[in-house]
């Protein structure tokens, strides 16, 4: 299909990952938290400055947003800042990187690693920026990118999950298969 087509060409463009495409990129959020669990009582933690959709995603879940502040330098996520607000209930953390440029991800990869956190680049306004020659979207657990109308990549609305956890993808697979017959 040419669903499947757009996904692969997506895909081979970011790296040896692979996508799911959604509606929007907050239902591809949204399905990833439902994957792991993520809902009462449990914490996600987002940049201070993200777009509505995120938190009102974590809410639909159950779950609370946490906000943790910018890196002034690059406006996107801080490692600093995450680790001020992890609780023991954190059970995700959303590495926002901004306007093309890149957090700095590497620390937040560390720090997610060490805690069992599950770790999602939020690339909807970062497309094709790298980190020593290393594509975002690549560093996480997985990562979100938005090709709504007012994304680097226009297709007037849309989204995608894009990963190497081959269970991660079977289940957005699932869960977009499963879409297209409502």
């Amino acid at each position: 299909s040419i669903v499947d087509s757009f996904e692969k060409k997506f895909s081979d463009n970011k790296g040896l990952g692979r996508s799911v495409s959604f509606a929007a990129g907050r239902m591809g959020f949204y399905s990833v938290m439902k994957i792991l669990g993520v809902g009462e009582g449990d914490h996600v933690i987002l940049p201070g400055h993200t777009c509505s959709v995120m938190p009102n995603a974590v809410f639909r879940t159950g779950a609370t947003p946490i906000f943790a502040d910018i890196d002034p330098n690059t406006f996107g996520s801080s490692a600093t800042e995450i680790e001020k607000v992890l609780t023991p209930n954190t059970k995700m953390i959303v590495a926002q990187h901004s306007f093309g440029i890149p957090c700095d991800i590497e620390p937040i990869v560390s720090l997610a690693r060490s805690k069992g956190i599950f770790l999602l680049e939020d690339c909807a306004i970062t497309l094709g920026s790298k980190i020593n020659g290393i594509q975002v979207g690549n560093f996480g657990d997985a990562a979100l990118f938005s090709i709504d109308h007012s994304k680097p990549l226009n297709a007037f609305i849309g989204g995608l999950i894009y990963t190497s956890n081959n269970e991660l993808y079977e289940k957005l697979k699932e869960i977009q298969e499963s879409s297209d017959d409502l």
